[in-house]
Protein backbone atom coordinates (compact mmCIF):
# COMPACT_ATOMS: atom_id res chain seq x y z
CA UNK A 1 0.00 0.00 0.00
CA UNK A 2 1.40 3.36 -1.07
CA UNK A 3 1.96 5.73 1.84
CA UNK A 4 0.22 9.10 1.36
CA UNK A 5 2.25 12.21 1.97
CA UNK A 6 1.02 14.62 4.58
CA UNK A 7 -0.26 17.94 3.22
CA UNK A 8 2.29 19.73 5.36
CA UNK A 9 5.08 18.20 3.34
CA UNK A 10 3.65 19.45 0.02
CA UNK A 11 1.88 22.74 0.72
CA UNK A 12 3.43 24.33 3.77
CA UNK A 13 6.75 26.10 3.94
CA UNK A 14 7.70 25.29 7.52
CA UNK A 15 10.48 27.84 7.60
CA UNK A 16 8.22 30.60 6.28
CA UNK A 17 5.50 29.67 8.80
CA UNK A 18 8.05 29.77 11.57
CA UNK A 19 9.16 33.23 10.51
CA UNK A 20 5.58 34.46 10.56
CA UNK A 21 5.00 33.06 14.01
CA UNK A 22 8.24 34.62 15.17
CA UNK A 23 7.22 38.01 13.80
CA UNK A 24 3.77 37.65 15.37
CA UNK A 25 5.31 36.86 18.75
CA UNK A 26 7.46 39.98 18.49
CA UNK A 27 4.63 42.34 17.55
CA UNK A 28 1.97 40.74 19.77
CA UNK A 29 2.67 43.05 22.73
CA UNK A 30 2.25 46.05 20.41
CA UNK A 31 -0.65 44.69 18.37
CA UNK A 32 -3.24 47.04 19.88
CA UNK A 33 -1.03 50.05 19.24
CA UNK A 34 -0.41 48.99 15.63
CA UNK A 35 -4.13 48.43 15.08
CA UNK A 36 -4.90 51.85 16.61
CA UNK A 37 -2.31 53.49 14.31
CA UNK A 38 -3.84 51.81 11.24
CA UNK A 39 -7.33 52.93 12.26
CA UNK A 40 -6.04 56.46 12.88
CA UNK A 41 -4.41 56.52 9.45
CA UNK A 42 -7.68 55.42 7.84
CA UNK A 43 -9.61 58.09 9.77
CA UNK A 44 -7.12 60.77 8.67
CA UNK A 45 -7.59 59.76 5.03
CA UNK A 46 -11.39 59.88 5.42
CA UNK A 47 -11.13 63.31 7.10
CA UNK A 48 -8.86 64.71 4.38
CA UNK A 49 -11.22 63.46 1.67
CA UNK A 50 -14.19 64.93 3.51
CA UNK A 51 -12.44 68.29 3.96
CA UNK A 52 -11.54 68.38 0.28
CA UNK A 53 -15.12 67.59 -0.69
CA UNK A 54 -16.51 70.20 1.73
CA UNK A 55 -14.06 72.86 0.49
CA UNK A 56 -14.95 72.06 -3.11
CA UNK A 57 -18.62 72.52 -2.26
CA UNK A 58 -17.83 75.88 -0.61
CA UNK A 59 -15.87 76.97 -3.69
CA UNK A 60 -18.85 76.05 -5.88
CA UNK A 61 -21.27 78.04 -3.71
CA UNK A 62 -18.85 80.98 -3.66
CA UNK A 63 -18.62 80.96 -7.45
CA UNK A 64 -22.43 81.09 -7.69
CA UNK A 65 -22.53 84.16 -5.41
CA UNK A 66 -19.81 85.84 -7.45
CA UNK A 67 -21.82 85.24 -10.62
CA UNK A 68 -24.90 86.75 -8.96
CA UNK A 69 -22.90 89.83 -7.88
CA UNK A 70 -21.60 90.23 -11.42
CA UNK A 71 -25.15 89.94 -12.80
CA UNK A 72 -26.46 92.56 -10.34
CA UNK A 73 -23.71 94.99 -11.41
CA UNK A 74 -24.49 94.41 -15.08
CA UNK A 75 -28.14 95.16 -14.31
CA UNK A 76 -27.07 98.23 -12.28
CA UNK A 77 -28.62 96.76 -9.12
CA UNK A 78 -25.80 98.14 -7.00
CA UNK A 79 -27.57 97.91 -3.63
CA UNK A 80 -28.33 94.23 -4.19
CA UNK A 81 -24.74 93.62 -5.26
CA UNK A 82 -23.39 95.44 -2.18
CA UNK A 83 -25.55 93.30 0.12
CA UNK A 84 -24.25 90.15 -1.53
CA UNK A 85 -20.65 91.36 -1.25
CA UNK A 86 -21.08 91.96 2.51
CA UNK A 87 -22.57 88.49 2.91
CA UNK A 88 -19.76 87.03 0.83
CA UNK A 89 -17.10 88.76 2.92
CA UNK A 90 -18.68 87.39 6.10
CA UNK A 91 -19.05 83.82 4.85
CA UNK A 92 -16.59 83.12 2.04
CA UNK A 93 -13.54 85.28 2.82
CA UNK A 94 -11.40 82.11 2.99
CA UNK A 95 -11.96 81.35 -0.69
CA UNK A 96 -9.95 82.74 -3.61
CA UNK A 97 -13.14 84.33 -4.93
CA UNK A 98 -12.88 87.04 -2.25
CA UNK A 99 -10.47 88.86 -4.60
CA UNK A 100 -13.21 89.08 -7.22
CA UNK A 101 -15.71 90.25 -4.61
CA UNK A 102 -13.41 93.13 -3.63
CA UNK A 103 -12.76 93.94 -7.29
CA UNK A 104 -16.52 94.16 -7.89
CA UNK A 105 -16.84 96.38 -4.80
CA UNK A 106 -14.27 98.74 -6.33
CA UNK A 107 -16.18 98.69 -9.60
CA UNK A 108 -19.43 99.62 -7.84
CA UNK A 109 -17.78 102.50 -5.99
CA UNK A 110 -16.25 103.75 -9.25
CA UNK A 111 -19.67 103.61 -10.92
CA UNK A 112 -21.11 105.64 -8.01
CA UNK A 113 -18.10 107.99 -8.07
CA UNK A 114 -17.37 107.21 -4.42
CA UNK A 115 -14.25 105.06 -4.57
CA UNK A 116 -12.60 104.59 -1.16
CA UNK A 117 -8.93 103.86 -0.56
CA UNK A 118 -9.88 101.27 2.12
CA UNK A 119 -11.69 99.21 -0.51
CA UNK A 120 -8.62 99.23 -2.75
CA UNK A 121 -6.44 98.34 0.26
CA UNK A 122 -8.58 95.27 1.04
CA UNK A 123 -8.03 93.90 -2.45
CA UNK A 124 -4.32 94.76 -2.48
CA UNK A 125 -3.77 92.79 0.74
CA UNK A 126 -5.29 89.71 -0.88
CA UNK A 127 -3.06 89.84 -3.95
CA UNK A 128 -0.02 87.59 -3.88
CA UNK A 129 2.35 89.16 -6.40
CA UNK A 130 4.46 92.26 -5.87
CA UNK A 131 3.55 93.43 -9.38
CA UNK A 132 -0.17 93.46 -8.61
CA UNK A 133 0.45 95.09 -5.24
CA UNK A 134 2.53 97.75 -6.98
CA UNK A 135 -0.39 98.62 -9.23
CA UNK A 136 -2.81 99.02 -6.35
CA UNK A 137 -0.27 101.01 -4.36
CA UNK A 138 -0.18 103.47 -7.26
CA UNK A 139 -3.98 103.45 -7.37
CA UNK A 140 -4.12 104.35 -3.68
CA UNK A 141 -1.70 107.17 -4.43
CA UNK A 142 -4.00 108.34 -7.21
CA UNK A 143 -6.97 108.42 -4.82
CA UNK A 144 -5.05 110.63 -2.41
CA UNK A 145 -3.99 112.82 -5.36
CA UNK A 146 -7.61 113.12 -6.45
CA UNK A 147 -8.49 114.35 -2.93
CA UNK A 148 -5.55 116.81 -3.10
CA UNK A 149 -3.76 114.98 -0.28
CA UNK A 150 -0.46 115.30 -2.08
CA UNK A 151 1.81 114.33 0.80
CA UNK A 152 -0.05 111.05 1.38
CA UNK A 153 -0.10 110.42 -2.35
CA UNK A 154 3.69 110.80 -2.59
CA UNK A 155 4.16 108.46 0.37
CA UNK A 156 2.26 105.78 -1.54
CA UNK A 157 3.91 106.44 -4.89
CA UNK A 158 7.37 106.21 -3.33
CA UNK A 159 6.60 102.56 -2.52
CA UNK A 160 6.44 101.69 -6.23
CA UNK A 161 9.93 100.49 -7.16
CA UNK A 162 11.73 100.55 -10.48
CA UNK A 163 11.25 96.82 -11.04
CA UNK A 164 7.46 97.27 -10.88
CA UNK A 165 5.79 97.30 -14.29
CA UNK A 166 3.93 100.52 -13.41
CA UNK A 167 7.00 102.46 -12.24
CA UNK A 168 6.84 104.99 -15.10
CA UNK A 169 3.15 105.63 -14.46
CA UNK A 170 3.77 106.20 -10.74
CA UNK A 171 6.78 108.39 -11.51
CA UNK A 172 4.69 110.51 -13.87
CA UNK A 173 2.07 111.10 -11.19
CA UNK A 174 4.81 112.07 -8.75
CA UNK A 175 6.19 114.60 -11.24
CA UNK A 176 2.72 116.07 -11.75
CA UNK A 177 2.26 116.43 -7.98
CA UNK A 178 5.57 118.26 -7.59
CA UNK A 179 4.58 120.51 -10.47
CA UNK A 180 1.28 121.33 -8.75
CA UNK A 181 3.18 122.07 -5.54
CA UNK A 182 5.30 124.51 -7.58
CA UNK A 183 8.43 122.47 -6.92
CA UNK A 184 9.64 122.96 -10.51
CA UNK A 185 13.16 121.68 -9.82
CA UNK A 186 11.97 118.30 -8.54
CA UNK A 187 9.30 118.04 -11.22
CA UNK A 188 11.87 118.72 -13.95
CA UNK A 189 14.22 116.14 -12.45
CA UNK A 190 11.51 113.47 -12.51
CA UNK A 191 10.31 114.32 -16.02
CA UNK A 192 13.92 114.04 -17.17
CA UNK A 193 14.15 110.57 -15.61
CA UNK A 194 10.87 109.57 -17.27
CA UNK A 195 12.11 110.74 -20.67
CA UNK A 196 15.35 108.76 -20.30
CA UNK A 197 13.62 105.56 -19.17
CA UNK A 198 10.84 105.79 -21.77
CA UNK A 199 13.01 106.79 -24.73
CA UNK A 200 12.29 104.61 -27.81
CA UNK A 201 10.29 102.20 -25.63
CA UNK A 202 7.24 103.97 -24.23
CA UNK A 203 6.24 106.86 -26.56
CA UNK A 204 3.27 107.88 -24.40
CA UNK A 205 5.37 108.59 -21.30
CA UNK A 206 8.22 110.00 -23.39
CA UNK A 207 5.87 112.56 -24.98
CA UNK A 208 4.40 113.55 -21.61
CA UNK A 209 7.90 114.14 -20.27
CA UNK A 210 9.00 116.15 -23.31
CA UNK A 211 5.94 118.38 -23.18
CA UNK A 212 6.48 119.00 -19.48
CA UNK A 213 10.18 119.88 -19.65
Amino acid sequence: MKKEKLPVEENVDIEFEYKLLHIYDRIKPYFKHILAAILLFILIIIYVLYRHSAQQERENKASIYIYQIKKDIEDKKFKEAEKKIKFFEANYADTDFIKLAYAYEILIEKQKNSLKSDTVKKLKEKLSTDQSKGYFTEFEGYLFYKDKQYSKSLDKLNLVKQDNFNYLSALTLKAIIFDKQRNKEKATELFGEIEALAKNKYPYFENIAKRSL
